[in-house]
């Protein structure tokens, strides 16, 4: 089988299809794309990432760690369906508040990762029994005790469907949990090194090279749970005996926030794991953008410059997609939709393009405690913004997307009154007095968070009402 080569897509035969249309755009989410490899751009650390050693792969949210966790899945099936390694999707758990990161913790995960092995088993036989026919009987023996004595639970609730449906392995996974003759293969007390060694010398006669334990979708618990996560990710790097164990890879990929809390585990430092990065940088993201346009319009190519006649339009990416695959996705997305909607398609202007970009603004997220904006995929320095603009943009930000006039930022923010005086009132002042100081503080605020401040897409004013903030999640 052919191995994806540095710059390239893997070498993965996919049935061609008809354009997608806008949907090549719409989820940006890759668990929600099953055509996603025919327009996947692998990284130049990609080739790395194939090598059969285990890594922890670290990237920021929407930086494409399911793209590559499905592309290396791919890069161990073959044509005909079946893997080269026992792929094993794993999704270590935080540790819980009351719990210690300690060798009882590991011994948890270690029998998580045991059944997770069970169950990606136990799927691979229901899919093709005549492999488990084909081989040595003392291969089978080894197969049926992993997975009667490493499965969770009672394994026939486990299994049950699939042994009670009418596929052509279920009359195998019936016999699997039936068979009253189960060697004792080991001694119940064995290490998970002897246990994991004795299945991978089952898994050989199944052309198996060994495991790979796959594990993502941890953005979730790095955002509720992120000390607990990480102190549970250090303990297993640094004790997990199973990770210098020949044929047993991991390919862990984590959110970027979390490489400074783990970079002290002893399996980093002592290499029996390797930190890599997701790196993006504007040629490989202008390519992502071109493969997907052209899986979109159903066409072998599609420049940039096709969809949009703009020169401007790549810095605009540059400046909101920052680094972030999926955000330059998105801010695409509406040109597709839009091109796709013209009769006779023609490269979208300059004009349009302002216009459309103006009807679909950059993601736009405010972490108050933390002081941090994201505007599409950069996050901008708030260092020099002075707190009265600082506190304009959280008051515009709890607004939603209310207009706001200037008279309620001036009474609330810089005279903290509750209510806005009317003409007569002790504490009331006129427009004049503090239109200068709300207009500067508005330009200020667009200096820092608009990527293009003369042509404003975020900070919106109509005239003779006020402001407001678009905000799009």
């Amino acid at each position: 089988m052919k191995r994806a080569r540095a710059g390239r897509r893997p070498a993965i035969d996919l049935e061609r299809r008809s354009p997608l249309g806008p949907a090549a755009f719409a989820a940006l989410r890759a668990e929600e794309e099953p055509w996603l490899l025919e327009c996947f751009v692998p990284l130049p650390g990609f080739t790395k990432m194939l090598e059969n050693r285990s890594v922890l792969i670290f990237g920021s949210p929407g930086s494409g760690k399911t793209a590559i966790q499905r592309a290396l899945q791919a890069s161990v099936i073959g044509t005909d369906g079946r893997p080269s390694r026992l792929l094993v999707h794993w999704r270590p758990s935080p540790l819980p508040p009351e719990a210690l990161p300690d060798i009882a913790w590991v011994k948890r995960l270690t029998a998580d990762i045991l059944d997770a092995c069970a169950a990606s088993l136990v799927h691979h036989l229901a899919r093709f029994p005549e492999d488990y026919l084909s081989i040595p009987p003392w291969a089978q023996d080894r197969l049926v005790w992993f997975i009667r004595r490493f499965t969770k639970g009672e394994p026939s609730l486990r299994w049950g469907p699939l042994a009670s449906g009418e596929e052509r392995g279920s009359e195998l996974i019936r016999h699997i949990l039936t068979t009253t003759d189960v060697p004792e293969v080991l001694y119940p007390d064995v290490s998970p090194e002897h246990v994991v060694t004795e299945l991978i010398s089952a898994l050989e006669p199944l052309k198996m090279k060994g495991i790979w334990v796959l594990s993502d979708g941890l953005e979730g618990w790095a955002e509720i749970a992120p000390e607990h996560l990480a102190a549970s990710l250090k303990a297993f790097l640094s004790t997990l005996s199973l990770l210098s164990l020949p044929g047993m890879v991991f390919k862990i990929s984590l959110p970027d926030h979390l490489e400074p809390a783990i970079s002290h585990a002893s399996g980093l430092h002592r290499r029996r794991i390797e930190g890599l990065h997701l790196r993006w940088e504007t040629p490989y993201l202008k390519q992502l953008v071109e493969r997907r346009l052209a899986l979109a319009f159903g066409q072998q190519s599609f420049p940039l410059e096709r969809l949009c006649n703009t020169p401007k339009l790549l810095s605009w990416l540059e400046k909101v997609g920052g680094t972030s695959p999926r955000e330059w996705l998105d801010q695409v997305a509406v040109l597709v939709e839009h091109y796709a909607s013209l009769p006779r398609p023609a490269p979208i202007d300059e004009d349009t393009w302002k216009q459309l970009r103006a009807e679909r603004p950059p993601r736009f997220y405010l972490d108050e405690l933390g002081r941090r904006v994201i505007v599409g995929g950069r996050e901008i320095n708030l260092e020099e913004l002075p707190p009265k603009v600082y506190e304009v943009l959280c008051y515009l930000y709890r607004r939603g997307d209310h207009v706001v006039t200037k008279a309620e930022l001036y009474y609330r923010i810089y005279r903290h009154l509750d209510r806005i005086p009317r003409p007569g009132d002790p504490e009331y002042e006129g427009p004049k007095e503090y239109a200068g100081v709300i207009d500067t503080t508005l330009w200020r605020l667009r200096q820092a968070i608009e990527p293009d401040p003369e042509d404003p897409v975020l900070l919106i004013t109509r005239r003779g009402h006020g402001v407001r903030l678009r905000v799009r999640w």
